[in-house]
């Protein structure tokens, strides 16, 4: 591809997903939480940035790579909560394990854990193989909902999302 034709294609590319972007856009602004001065994250400039390329990703349309790294963001905001008390031991659990530890440490109701729980096991099939058509895969959850894959996974990351704002809310001051 030339330089023309790389023009043509993002121009092409704007025009039709723009409408699309928008809608993802003012749907993020709807839900995002409100703070009166910005967000404390534990995890520093790391943790920022998943939380940003997950906003991006997400008005881009990129839904797998949304769930990713909205779980990321969650993961590493609970592990470096834990390890600023001193909980070194869980510096490389598993977001299951930090969900556990979050919960017995009173940081989560159970709603909240089933919450988390079910966002973390939306974005497992994604980093971690499954059969063809395995029990928690999107294409198996297409065929038996009847939806299309992609919709299934923009349903996902907006899920996905709303608990990464949960998070978030958390960290508002």
């Amino acid at each position: 591809m030339n330089r023309s034709e790389a023009h043509k294609w993002i121009e092409h590319e704007d025009a039709i997903a723009r409408p699309d972007r928008i809608a993802r856009l003012e749907w993020l602004a709807s839900k995002y939480p409100a703070s009166d001065l910005g967000f404390m994250l534990n995890g520093g400039w790391l943790s920022l940035r998943l939380l940003e390329e997950a906003r991006y990703c997400f008005a881009y349309g990129q839904f797998l790579a949304t769930a990713i790294l909205g779980v990321a963001f969650i993961e590493r905001v609970f592990a470096a909560r834990f390890y600023a008390t001193g909980r070194d031991d869980l510096e490389r659990a598993g977001s299951l394990d930090l969900l556990r530890e979050a919960l017995k440490s009173k940081w989560l109701s159970q709603e909240e854990f089933d919450q988390f729980d079910k966002v973390r096991r939306l974005r497992n099939p994604i980093v971690h193989f499954r059969r063809p058509l395995g029990p928690d895969t999107i294409e198996r959850r297409a065929v038996q909902s009847d939806t299309h894959p992609d919709e299934l996974a923009e349903t996902d990351a907006r899920e996905i999302l709303k608990s990464v704002f949960r998070v978030l809310q958390r960290c508002a001051v």
